[in-house]
Formats: structure tokens, sequence, C-alpha cells
């Protein structure tokens, strides 16, 4: 191994990731706590060699291996020294955040040791971004645009920092921009007006470009990539989070559209109630097109609303009262309801066309048009909801239930993304890394590989370099009944749910796949547990919650699948993950049940290759949520009896790292009284 001690750099050229690392390396001094973990090295040498023979390479790296150091700085390397421009694509924010301000600062640093410099950039997507022409706009059209003195003084607000900020993306604005205020003043690439812009010097997003051009690592998320522009040419991607990845190609490639969406979209070209909108502001409109606009306006409203409530009643959706998820009900034949929404839309793009002869500005031109071609996207996703053509893709209806009005929606989705991302992705000639500490089954990359398309490609499975043997445990209660029996099952789950807590003395996160079940447990045992802060998800925000429960140390967090992935809790205050229910995909999802269908018209064993697959890999995230460091502790608790009496149990446990199991609360105390917080 060599050592890049201060006196004995070696020379740029012949520098590998090797380089860095080993006790004493330059890694090591730059990350406090830093423990040298050969796994991290194997996987730095991996994503060296692909991108520099331009392969593809799927590699899973457990908790604990250093994952992001691990791809960034044989990247950083090979973009700072070899001249190549490195994509690094995320599925959440959160991970961005953490690449951009922890870890590519520190791999920067570690190149300037060796003469090498380093750009990396983050960009987001054109709504994170302050458009400096709208927000004139928005000054000059307040009264119209803004309904209550709130939002027109945190425009004013915003119109002040303009002037000397620094960057445009909303995250970095030190001000509490109102929602409503933001979508009027934020980038909108159906109305830019490029090179016409008179701010386009000044433009805060052409800023960001022109860095993002430069920049030898640009981070973006997954939605952004697929999307395309803006993003500039680049020699390889790699693909964080990447078990997301199938679910983010199949929403680009599909629709959703809302009936609330529909309402915004009509409201911003009229508003009847308020008199605002678009047509409000037009200078110089043809002869009785005001009149005509209100018309069609109305029109369009009242045909959405005969729209969403027909698809609704024609699926049978029923009705619910309190706070529920969304109820899906899936299309399976065309022409269910006529298109109550053809005619009023027609009428609406007649009348947006005729306006663009009168505009009297480029921005109003850009708004015009921009309004004409959500329109003409709308009445085309609307008649292909309808005619519901073909097996390839899914149809369904949504109904979301809250203490507000429900909120309906029709999607499109393709059921295989394999072939698309087959084409466009992996056969473009560019190296493509996917990492996750998720990817594998049984030991395995055979479903991830046929999920995406991936023909040809290495692979490296590294497992945590944590010592789960000692760190952690596994618990199945016996006597549970078999989920089949729904009565008996949802009761045993309520009752080890409460006695838990008494064996426990930290955080415990009891994760559902039911809503209905969720409900339930939260309802018989709200208040039985005075010491210990209860959180349920749904009542604030996920982040909200997550640091209400961080903060508790000892909270009992009752959450369904936003808390299963990507959630970081070490220490105390997360102590125990109670899975309620082996986390296989419920059939009866349209997308889910479509895939299915799919699959086995083509033969396929879609439980053997789809079903079980995704179900361990979901059950892997959920376990990854307990053991976050080398000196965390805890328990896992399964209240599924199938993982010990079903053949295809023995996947699950073969799937996680090998635990010390526990055969009942006795045994669960004592280990939580062996490992003292």
């Amino acid at each position: 191994m060599q050592n890049d001690a201060p006196g004995s750099l070696i020379p740029p050229e012949v520098l590998t990731p090797a380089s860095f690392f080993g006790p004493g390396g330059s890694v090591a001094r730059a990350l406090k706590n830093f423990e040298t973990r050969p796994e991290q090295e194997q996987m730095a040498a991996a994503v060296y060699k692909a991108i520099a023979a331009r392969s593809h390479l799927v590699v899973e790296a457990g908790t604990g291996v250093g994952k992001s150091i691990s791809y960034l700085l044989p990247a950083a390397l090979l973009a700072s020294r070899d001249k190549k421009k490195i994509i690094v694509a995320t599925h959440t924010k959160a991970l961005q955040e953490q690449l951009v301000k922890h870890d590519l600062p520190v791999v920067k640093g570690l190149l300037e040791e060796h003469g090498l410099p380093l750009k990396y950039f983050l960009l987001m997507g054109s709504a994170n971004y302050l458009c400096l022409l709208r927000l004139e706009r928005a000054g000059t059209h307040q009264s119209d645009l803004f309904e209550s003195e709130e939002e027109q003084a945190s425009a004013a607000d915003l119109r002040e920092w303009a002037r000397t900020g620094a960057s445009g993306c909303r995250s970095e604005i030190p001000l509490k921009v109102a929602q409503r205020v933001w979508e009027e003043v934020c980038r909108d690439p159906d109305i830019c007006l490029g090179r016409k812009c008179p701010h386009k010097e000044t433009c805060l997003y052409r800023r960001d470009l022109a860095t993002a051009k430069q920049a030898d690592i640009l981070v973006v998320n997954q939605h952004l990539f697929f999307a395309g522009l803006p993003i500039p040419a680049f020699d390889a991607v790699i693909f964080d989070e990447a078990h997301n990845l199938e679910d983010v190609a199949s929403a680009f490639m599909g629709f959703a559209v809302t009936d609330r969406q529909v309402k915004r979209l009509v409201d911003d070209i009229y508003n009847p109630k308020s008199g605002r909108g678009l047509a409000r502001r037009l200078k110089s409109p043809p002869a009785n097109w005001l009149a005509d606009m209100r018309q069609a306006v109305g029109d369009v409203n009242f045909a959405s609303k005969d729209f969403f409530q027909g698809v609704t009643e024609k699926l049978g959706f029923g009705s619910f009262e309190g706070k529920m998820p969304a109820k899906a009900k899936r299309l399976r034949e065309p022409g269910i309801i006529p298109n109550p929404l053809a005619e009023p839309l027609l009428a609406l793009t007649v009348l947006l066309s005729q306006a663009l002869g009168h505009s009297q500005s480029d921005l109003e031109e850009a708004e015009i048009k921009g309004y004409l071609k959500r329109c003409l996207a709308l009445a085309e996703q609307v008649n292909v909801f309808l005619k519901c053509g073909g097996s390839e893709h899914a149809y369904w209806a949504e109904v979301s239930y809250s203490k507000r009005n429900p909120a309906t929606s029709i999607h499109r989705a393709p059921v295989d993304v394999a072939d698309a991302l087959r084409k466009e992705l992996f056969e473009e000639g560019y190296p493509v890394i996917l990492t996750s500490a998720t990817l594998a089954v049984d030991g395995s990359f055979e479903m991830i590989k046929a999920r995406l398309g991936l023909d040809k490609t290495s692979e490296l499975l590294l497992n945590s370099p944590f010592n789960y043997d000692k760190q952690a445990v596994v618990f199945v209660p016996p006597e549970i009944p078999d989920p089949l029996d729904a009565r008996g099952y949802e009761a045993a789950v309520i009752k080890e749910c409460g006695l838990l807590p008494a064996a426990v003395d930290g955080g415990i996160f009891l994760l559902f796949t039911s809503w209905q079940l969720l409900v339930k447990a939260y309802g018989a045992l709200a208040g039985k547990f005075p010491d210990r802060p209860m959180f349920r998800q749904g009542d604030k925000l996920p982040q909200h919650l997550l640091a209400e429960f961080k903060r508790a140390g000892n909270g009992i967090l009752f959450a369904t699948d936003t808390f299963w992935q990507g959630i970081d809790v070490p220490g105390q205050a997360l102590a125990c993950v109670v899975i309620a229910r082996l986390p296989f995909l419920s059939p009866d999802s349209p997308l889910e049940e479509a895939r299915q269908e799919w699959m086995a018209a083509r033969g396929m064993n879609v439980f053997n290759e789809y079903t079980l697959p995704k179900a361990v890999v979901k059950f892997r995230q959920g376990f990854g949520r307990l053991i976050r460091s080398k000196t965390d502790f805890g328990a896992v608790v399964v209240l599924d009896p199938r993982i010990q009496t079903k053949r295809y149990g023995v996947k699950f446990l073969r799937s996680i790292p090998k635990c010390r199991r526990v055969n009942g609360l006795a045994e669960l105390k004592a280990f939580f009284r062996e490992h003292k917080f």
C-alpha cells in the first residue's frame, strides 16, 4: 500500500484510489474517527476500473462501508486528472446535500494535496430557481397575482434580496418564501425567453448552468437526469440509491394528472372568482375575447368535475372518513366514459391561439404559448388515459382522502422499463455505475439487472464492516397467526407492539405495510406509555417527525413506506425496528397488478422472479434503519411468522447480516441490559 503522508506525495499521474486509503493516509487525516475498511478500498478500486475501462458496474455496499467516498474519490481523480466529466445522480435531496456540503469538500481537499483542482456543482430542476423576469412581472402585476398582503410582502422581500443574491436556487435563499409566491416567480421552461430575455446577462439559472458546464463532477437528481436537458455532455454516470431507479424511470415515462392541477391551470389563465389570471393581464386582447374566455374557463371547470367524478364512479370508489392514504383503482378497458374535456379544452386552446397575435411583449407571447402547450398536453393525456391502450402500460385513478376535499388523479405508467433503459442508458457508450446498500437478493443481482435491462456488467457485493453478531439481535415472537387470519394477526401485532416498550429503553420504529393496521395500532396504544412520546406518520411532515423523534431519545414512531429507507437515526434514539409484516407489494396496486400480468403473459414465474425479490429488498431496507455506526446496537423484531414457516422465509434471513436470535421478551430485555447506551 502506498502512503501519501506529507513530504512523500505521489505524482498525480500514478495516483490510484489505493493511494489515499490506509492507516495514516490522506483519507484518515481528512475524516474524523476514520477507520480503515477493506470494503471501502475495494469499492473505490472497482469504480475507478469501471470508469477508466468504460464498462458498467453494479456494486452493493452495506451500511458502514463509506459508499459515497468510495465512488466520489475515484470519480474525482479521473475527472480532475484525466479531464472526464462525471454525473452523480441521487434519488433524495438529503443525499445530494450530503455529497455537496460534506463529502465532495473532503475529496476536493484530498486531490488538492496532489496539485489536482476539482470543481463540483449541484444542479437542480427548473422549478428550484428564481426567474428575474417573472419576479419583475410579479412586481408590476402584484395585486393581480397575489391575494393576500402576506404574499405581496413575501414577493417584495424576494425582490430586495435578488438585487445582491449570489444564487437563484431556492434552498440557498435565506428567506421564507410563500409557496404561492414561489410558483409565480420560479423559472418556468415553457415561458423562458432565453436569449430574448432582458435579464439574460444576470439570469441566475444561466449562471448556474454555466457553472455546471465547468464542473468536473455534477450532482443531480435521477429524474433530472432522465429529463436530459440541461445536463451537459458527460463521460460517466453514477446512480446512488439505485434501488429506486426503476420507479423513477417509470414515473418519468408516464404521467399523472390531478383535478387540482387542472383547476390551477385554468385559474392561472382566468380565475372567475378573483378576476385574476393571464387573461386579465393581457394589454390588448381581441374584441369580446375576455367574455369568451370567461365562458371557456367555466366550461373547462365544469367538464373537469364531470370527468374526474365520472371516472371515480365508473371505477367504483367508495368514501372514507378521516385522514387516509390514496386509494387506487385500475382502468382496464377503453371508453368507460365519454371525454367531457375534449371540446372545452379545444375552445380554450383556440382562444389562447387568437391571443397570440395580440401579445404586446415577448413575455406575454411566451406566457400564452406556455399555457397553450399545457392545455394541449392535458387534452392529450386525458385522451390517452380514456383510450387505455395496450398491456405495456398500466392505467389507474387515485383518490387521496384528507381533512380537505379529496383529490382525484389519473395515471399512466409503463409496466416494464428494461427495453427503454437498455437502449437509452446502457447502450449509449458511457459507463454506468449503480450503487446502493440494497441491490442484491440472496447474494444475486439478477433481479435489478433484469428490471433495468442491464445485460453486461461487472458486479461487486460488499458486506457491512459492522459486527452485527454482537451489535444486533433478531426476534420473531412465537404464536403470531399467519396474516391470512387477518383479525387474529392484527390483534397479535398490536399486542406485541404494546409489550415491546417495556423491553426497549431507546426509540422504536414500528414499520407497517398497511395504513389501516397502522391506524388501528396507534389508536389502541396511544396514551398507554406516558413516559414515551408517540409519533404517527401523516400528522406532520416526515422531516419534522424525524427531528422530534431523534430529540425524544425514547420515542415510538408508527410509520409506513416513507420511513423504510433513507432514514438515519444513530444511537439510543433508535434501538428497535419492528417490521410488522413481510413487505410484499400489494398485488391489487394497479401498477403492480399490471406488471405481474405482463410478466405472467411472458411465461415468467412472477413470485420467484419479481414479487419475492422485491419484498426481500424492501425488508433489507427496513432492517438497515437499525445499525448506523460501530457503536450502535439494537433489535429487529419481525411480527410475521412466515419468515420461519414458509420455505421462502430463509431468503429474507439470508439477505441480512448474520445476527443472534432471541426467543422471548426476557432474552430481549437481557440483550439491552448487556448493552447500555
